[in-house]
């Protein structure tokens, strides 16, 4: 296979799930169901029966045609008359469309298939009329399984077929959706949801091409799903991104830059259970924040002042845990950790947001170990003093992480 038809080949593949999303954000029925190559290459499910076959066919660089001898309209056909052999039933309420970016010469099998001015009985004769007079022997196969069926199922199956041709090519399609989103968010935020959606949709996609038994996705699940993010992008709330792929922290896996974020750990003597957690925290809270600024989702200095608050409150707590160890005489190594994971927990207990409905606790925790690795805050009593030294050492350091973080 040439690189050309590959690249049509693969097109055609990702056509076929954007396309089938467009379809169920149109569909005017939203009891309908819909599934991506199970009964076809899409279909439209109610009640357990099919009542859409859909065959998508999508040309770009080699522009398709639906003449009366098109490769993808005898294709079809025979996938079709295939599938009434095993299930004749399904003549009975279902319609068979073909979906194409080609276009329907005038008095052609297929034109007559559109739905404006539609003889279906012309379509069949025609076709039959190709069937045998035609010497394409690529297509004899689909001319002796159109003459072997039964012939007045072949012509049933005529009258419940719609071309629809001019169909709106990959990119288009990209327009289609986002004006179904249009009207659920504001507009400045219409491609970022517009991704996201796309994002979630291909993951919904995969999972029904690996699973042996049919998956179907409703209108109601796409459009909650569209609401729900959309709520994410407002003047109260800010969007969460999946940054669950932490593998397991080890000191020689951070950058110099982030060096004193673990001493800071080490000091209180952190178990490594709570250890993988904080590093964990860390590596969300940045990614998270990363992103919200390359997207321009947050407002003038609102990481800075979120972080005076965080600074604010811990203030208040690290005054109580000094005020409670001046107390104790002669104080131990131990007693200063202790208080210090005590510290650190209540500081974790608390519910500081950066905006009220941004509710993922890693987002405070994260940033407040971000302000430990800055020295701004810390854990130990003494954490200034021991650990004033290697500040100077990591700003030498430019790279954020050995993980490149802020373009993950």
């Amino acid at each position: 296979m040439s690189n050309h038809q590959a690249t049509e080949q693969m097109l055609g593949y990702l056509y076929q799930i954007r396309y089938a999303l467009a379809l169920l954000l149109k569909n005017d029925n939203p009891d309908y169901q819909i599934s991506i190559e199970k009964f076809d290459d899409v279909a439209f499910d109610k009640d357990g029966q099919p009542v859409q076959l859909i065959q998508l066919k999508h040309h770009i660089k080699q522009k398709g045609n639906l003449t009366d001898s098109s490769a993808d309209l005898w294709r079809t056909l025979k996938v079709w008359i295939d599938s009434l052999a095993q299930k004749p039933e399904l003549l009975d309420s279902t319609e068979f469309l073909i979906i194409t970016t080609a276009i329907a010469p005038k008095d052609s099998a297929a034109g007559y298939l559109r739905q404006n001015d539609r003889d279906p009985n012309i379509a069949y004769t025609k076709l039959k009329d190709v069937c045998k007079q035609s010497q394409n022997t690529a297509h004899q196969k689909y001319y002796d399984a159109f003459l072997s069926a039964d012939q007045l199922t072949v012509k049933k199956l005529f009258e419940h077929i719609y071309i629809v041709d001019g169909a709106s090519n990959i990119l288009d399609v990209e327009k289609i959706v986002k004006k179904q989103i249009r009207y659920s968010c504001i507009p400045k935020y219409e491609n970022l949801i517009y991704e996201r959606l796309e994002g979630w949709w291909y993951k919904k996609a995969i999972e029904a091409l690996c699973s042996e038994d049919p998956i179907f996705v409703t209108q109601n699940q796409v459009r909650s799903f569209i609401v729900s993010v959309s709520q994410e992008y407002s003047d109260e709330n800010l969007p969460i991104d999946d940054f669950f792929d932490v593998d397991d922290l080890q000191e020689n896996a951070l950058s110099e830059s982030e060096k004193i974020l673990y001493e800071q750990l080490k000091l209180i003597c952190l178990g490594s259970h709570r250890m993988q957690n904080a590093l964990r925290d860390y590596y969300r809270a940045f990614k998270q924040r990363a992103a919200w600024v390359r997207n321009d989702l947050l407002y003038v200095n609102e990481l800075e002042k979120y972080e005076k608050r965080l600074i604010d409150e811990w203030d208040h707590a690290f005054g109580e845990m000094q005020d409670d160890l001046a107390e104790i005489k002669s104080l131990t190594e131990e007693e200063k950790a202790k208080a210090g994971r005590k510290l650190l927990s209540d500081i974790e207990k608390k519910d500081i947001r950066i905006r009220p409905k941004c509710e993922e606790a890693f987002v405070m925790r994260g940033s407040y170990h971000m302000l430990a690795n800055k020295l701004k805050v810390g854990w130990h009593v003494d954490f200034f003093e021991r650990l004033k030294g290697l500040l100077c050492t990591c700003l030498l350091y430019t790279s954020p992480s050995p993980r490149d973080l802020s373009t993950s």
